[in-house]
């Protein structure tokens, strides 16, 4: 396993030389030390969780006792039990948006120990919406040396600072390309709608429309007859090679079924299959809450999004490791669920 050779796990177990099992690490804001796992401690788990994510992430350890810090290894099999998809429900239902993680086990000088690896959120804050216990709607944590609490001002300041920063990046990043092409010759793809609008208008193009189109190379002249679209690149045509069973998969993928022995071959894999499916959690609510006006991340969204679970029209979950089922799984969407949430929300 990777992690064992990663210099975090070099940090996190080193051991005093004169006392065997006392770890001479000690809790910071990257790094929680538990003694055991038990699920009815979720809220103080998912708390520090959420914690990590605003910051820059970090470990829960367990099976590590505390004062003095000794690898006492975990004395039942709850930590393993306990399925990510139950965590992650949890997770999603407490805030928003989506943390990710991983949840794993290892072996430490023959004692079983495990780690809950919390990555820092791309997307910050990290809300809490809703009251559970110890969780505070509205709440937003934040992991301090060897604590988890709630936000102090200099920390969230600098937060919505960076935050400011990164999106007014994106902005420049988007200006510098329209720039490139003249605001004239450039227009904007709703992903949402399907239009692509410019200086000239609305562009919707219909299937039906393309065996009435010709192609011709940047910089040929139009021929009269035909529609024409300008082709910045070569068009080649492919094979797709895949099972019976996936041959549905190749709907929307971009890419055509042909016999010509001179087409070059593709093989559908996972990263082809997700194209089907481009929105995760946080995306999904994000475009969800830019294309209603009555839109909110509670448990009306969460019981609506439960239920598109499991069809594959609307959803497909991806595991960490697939050949282990309690592995980390993550649930991506299509397109598909607007229609779906369309029933239950006002549009824009």
């Amino acid at each position: 396993m990777k992690f064992i050779n990663s210099e975090d796990y070099k940090k996190i177990f080193t051991f005093n030389p004169s006392t065997p099992n006392r770890i001479t690490a000690r809790e910071s804001g990257w790094l929680e030390f538990k003694e055991s796992f038990n699920w009815l401690s979720k809220q103080g788990y998912t708390k520090s969780m959420a914690a990590f994510a605003n910051n820059k992430g970090g470990y829960i350890v367990f099976g590590v006792k505390n004062n003095p810090k000794e690898l006492v290894g975990l004395q039942s099999n709850n930590f393993e039990a306990t399925d990510e998809e139950k965590i992650t429900s949890y997770l999603n239902s407490c805030f928003s948006p989506e943390i990710e993680y991983e949840k794993f086990i290892v072996n430490v000088k023959s004692k079983t120990v495990g780690i809950v690896r919390i990555h820092q959120n791309r997307d910050k804050p990290v809300v809490c919406i809703k009251n559970d216990g110890e969780l505070k709607e509205s709440d937003i944590y934040y992991r301090y040396s060897g604590k988890s609490e709630r936000i102090k001002y200099p920390e969230l300041k600098a937060l919505l600072e960076k935050l400011k920063e990164t999106e007014r990046k994106s902005w420049m990043e988007h200006l510098e390309k329209i720039s490139k092409v003249g605001a004239n010759n450039a227009a904007i793809l709703d992903v949402l709608n399907g239009e692509i609008s410019g200086e000239g208008g609305t562009l919707v193009i219909d299937r039906k429309l393309i065996p009435k189109l010709r192609f011709i190379s940047s910089g040929s002249l139009q021929e009269s007859g035909k529609p024409v679209l300008k082709l910045i690149g070569d068009v080649k045509p492919v094979s797709v090679v895949t099972s019976k069973n996936g041959t549905k998969l190749i709907r929307g993928t971009g890419f055509q079924i042909t016999d010509n022995p001179k087409a070059p071959i593709i093989r559908l894999e996972e990263l082809d299959i997700l194209k089907k499916y481009p929105l995760n959690y946080r995306t999904l609510a994000k475009k969800l809450s830019g294309r209603y006006t009555d839109f909110k991340q509670n448990k009306k969204f969460n019981d609506l999004k439960k239920k598109l679970l499991g069809n594959k029209k609307f959803s497909l979950t991806r595991r960490l490791d697939p050949s282990n089922p309690k592995s980390t799984s993550q649930t991506f969407y299509s397109y598909s669920v607007y229609k779906e949430f369309d029933k239950h929300y006002k549009k824009r």
